[in-house]
């Protein structure tokens, strides 16, 4: 039953995360520490859907190893589509993956390193295709938007407006030229308009990087979308330090807010999975993308946060309250 589950699971993930077609160059990018199984059944999907596909098995590195791989940078260069297993801490590896992106290669992340990885549920015991729909409707919501505010039973009350920004649907889906995705997903995510955002963000659930689950709730204070008092015990005392070390301001910038919509995802064992929760929601600080159209820009760390339980409103209306959706903006149906 485990291979033909995880059968199935490569085929979801060659067919809708990177929608894999005949005769394209398909690499399975792996390394030491990934589920092998995993990889395999990628490897076979892609076999499966005809595209001239290969599995690449680099060892575990840091993300400060410099050595050179010259056949995974050609494999990186030449392929159409990447399904990423693990392998991509090594510097030259990732730098082979920017520019395979700027000539239009996308790829699709996820690490994989047990049989019991929540990867395998996030897929298989979800509708995806509902996730993605949801995705879209709450970006179209968030994009039209004219103010965003959040509370929360221990203490949140922050504002913000996002109307103007792009909103990244988080779908976990590398599906055109140059994209870059990370699944399981779906949390939808978008900058607030940094100058608008002012209030209270109590964390109570977690915070990264590194990752941790905060033994009791810390408090940010922000004016104009920055974070000029971080309140609480040892683990406020963790994060300001973390804040601070770099000595640039930007890294107590909000730079992106989003929320998840998984039903299968479980707070605690990971930040990425902790994004995905059903109601969750994270803010991030320091470095921001330059896909979210902010003013923030770059930073050497960027951390973040997340909230277990807010309501979440939408001009008023309530978007998200104690982890479900309102289906009354079409959000049913997870």
């Amino acid at each position: 039953m485990g291979v033909l589950r995880w059968g199935k699971w490569g085929e979801a993930v060659v067919r809708m995360m990177v929608e894999v077609k005949p005769g394209e160059n398909l690499l399975i990018l792996a390394d030491t520490w990934t589920y092998m199984d995993a990889a395999e059944a990628c490897l076979i999907a892609g076999i499966n859907a005809k595209a001239n596909a290969q599995l690449l098995v680099l060892p575990r590195m840091s993300d400060t190893d410099t050595r050179e791989f010259k056949s995974a940078a050609g494999a990186i260069m030449g392929a159409d589509a990447i399904v990423a297993l693990g392998g991509m801490s090594n510097l030259k590896v990732r730098d082979a993956s920017f520019k395979a992106r700027e000539k239009g290669t996308r790829i699709a992340s996820c690490e994989v390193r047990s049989a019991g990885d929540w990867a395998i549920v996030g897929v298989l015991d979800v509708d995806y295709p509902r996730m993605v729909d949801v995705s879209e409707k709450i970006c179209a919501l968030w994009e039209k938007a004219e103010a965003c505010k959040l509370t929360s039973a221990v203490g949140t009350d922050v504002s913000f407006q996002l109307k103007g920004r792009p909103c990244d649907l988080g779908d976990g889906r590398a599906v055109g030229p140059g994209e870059i995705d990370y699944f399981p997903g779906v949390t939808p995510s978008i900058a607030p308009v940094e100058k608008t955002v002012d209030g209270t963000i109590v964390v109570d659930g977690t915070i990264g990087d590194p990752y941790w689950l905060v033994s009791a709730p810390v408090t940010l204070r922000l004016e104009k979308g920055v974070i000029t008092a971080v309140e609480g015990g040892a683990d406020a005392d963790a994060l300001r330090s973390r804040l601070e070390s770099t000595g640039e301001p930007e890294a107590f910038h909000m730079a992106h807010f989003n929320i998840g919509i998984n039903p299968a995802a479980r707070l605690g064992t990971s930040m990425g999975q902790d994004e995905m929760v059903m109601g969750v929601v994270t803010f991030g600080f320091g470095h921001q993308d330059p896909d979210f159209q902010g003013t923030v820009g770059p930073c050497t760390i960027h951390t973040d946060v997340t909230l277990r339980s807010p309501t979440v409103y939408l001009d008023g209306v309530v978007m998200c309250e104690n982890n479900e959706l309102n289906p009354d903006l079409g959000l049913g149906g997870l």
